[in-house]
């Protein structure tokens, strides 16, 4: 009978020591659960929380006019809904610009990363980001007037969750 009461003693606190070490060791661990064996044996485990899955949608897109005057600042948005269980901070618009020249068909101009940082959209948010570019009066001696593409990607940490194609003026 002693035995068993000690058994049973030791039991609990080896159990109160293993919650002990769970609770202040591994704050952020995602359970913890002890078991005792009727041989008196204690076992703690401890399972990690997921590390939060970033994931999101592209609900909207554009610029802020259809038609701009050489010189002007053209400013194009995106808007996010965050559909992962962690904030999203930071996003990369892969930007790419193309004109159709007469005669010749539609001509790439290049492209550009808009970098937009510390968003802090939380899970279930959604939020607007803007970023924007000024329209040469010429290039290369060559007026900017004329019918442009807006094409983008939309990249989360890394990871390409959509794109949008925009049509604009320049005059």
């Amino acid at each position: 009978m002693v035995k068993s009461v000690f058994k049973l003693t030791l039991a609990a606190v080896l159990v109160s020591a293993g919650l002990m070490m769970v609770i202040s060791g591994v704050q952020h661990a995602g359970a913890a659960a002890a078991k005792v064996s009727p041989a008196g044996t204690v076992s703690v485990t401890a399972t990690a929380a997921p590390s939060g899955r970033i994931s999101a949608e592209l609900v909207g897109y554009g610029t802020d006019r259809d038609t701009y005057s050489r010189g002007d600042t053209a400013n194009g948005y995106i808007t996010l809904r965050n559909t992962g269980d962690a904030a999203i901070n930071d996003v990369t618009v892969h930007a790419s610009i193309s004109k159709n020249v007469p005669v010749l068909g539609t001509t790439s101009l290049g492209s550009k990363d808009f970098k937009i940082a510390n968003l802090n959209i939380g899970p279930g948010e959604t939020k607007k980001a803007q970023f924007s570019v000024t329209i040469p009066e010429e290039y290369s001696g060559f007026s900017t007037a004329g019918d442009y593409q807006l094409n983008g990607k939309v990249l989360v940490s890394g990871k390409e969750i959509g794109d949008f194609s925009k049509s604009v003026k320049v005059v």
